[in-house]
Formats: structure tokens, C-alpha cells, sequence
């Protein structure tokens, strides 16, 4: 199973160029398993904020975006253990609460974590791909 970061829903649903060939190729073949990609419940927070701050533009508004969403992906709620996951990483692990979130759920969910956060990557707390 793959998770996406947050960048990298956005990038599928408003500019798949930008996407890696790598991370392109994961992708396709999680949907050719019949899986469909993981996304965090924290990523729904991220581009719901960044949309009512104006650094992301949503075509489907409010709820709509979330059952477009939830149609496309398997939502995943950030449940108590991730969230007790997320706050214990070690430095250098950045203190983004929302990166931490994610990549705490690609490591309780077993997942790879699609990204292109070098941060996230290098610190090697879970397993990544770009």
C-alpha cells in the first residue's frame, strides 16, 4: 500500500506533471492491484486550510472536495496511536505537526509514503519513495 502526502494529492489533481516517475509509477501500480492510494485525515486538514487561505485553489467546493476525495482514495483517520506515533519521533525529524502526522501513518498503516518533502525522506523515520 501507498500513502500520499498532502503535496502529492494536490499534484494528482491539478498538475500530474509534477508528479515523479517514480512516485507516477507506484501509483499506477497500486490502482492496476486494484488498491487505491491512503491519504490522511491530516492532509484533509492541510488542503482544506491551505484552500481557505487562497494557496490552494479547490474546483469542488466544501464537502463536495471531501466526497471527491474519499471517491478517488482511502481516507485514513489519525487515530490516538498515530497520533502518539507522530509526537515521539527523534530529531531531526522537523516539528511540522502535519508531516509527522503523515509519516506517522504510513509507519502504523505499513505503507510507503509518496513524497517529495527532502525533509521527511531524510530523516528516515518511515519508508518513502519519489
Amino acid at each position: 500500500m501507498i500513502l500520499l502526502d498532502t503535496h502529492v494529492v494536490i499534484w494528482l489533481m491539478t498538475s500530474p506533471e509534477r508528479i515523479s516517475k517514480n512516485a507516477a509509477l507506484a501509483i499506477d501500480q497500486s490502482g492496476a492491484r486494484g488498491e487505491r492510494a491512503l491519504v490522511s485525515s491530516a492532509s484533509v486538514y492541510e488542503i482544506g486550510y491551505g484552500a481557505r487561505l487562497g494557496r490552494i485553489r479547490l474546483h469542488v467546493a466544501g464537502t463536495g472536495f471531501l466526497d471527491r476525495l474519499g471517491a478517488i482514495f482511502h481516507l485514513r483517520a489519525v487515530t490516538e496511536e498515530i497520533a502518539f506515533r507522530a509526537a515521539s519521533f527523534p530529531e531531526p525529524f522537523h516539528g511540522d505537526p502535519i508531516d509527522r502526522m503523515i509519516a506517522a501513518t504510513a509507519i502504523v498503516e505499513g505503507c510507503v509514503l509518496l513524497t517529495a518533502d527532502n525533509k521527511i525522506r531524510q530523516a528516515g523515520v518511515c519508508q518513502t519513495l519519489w
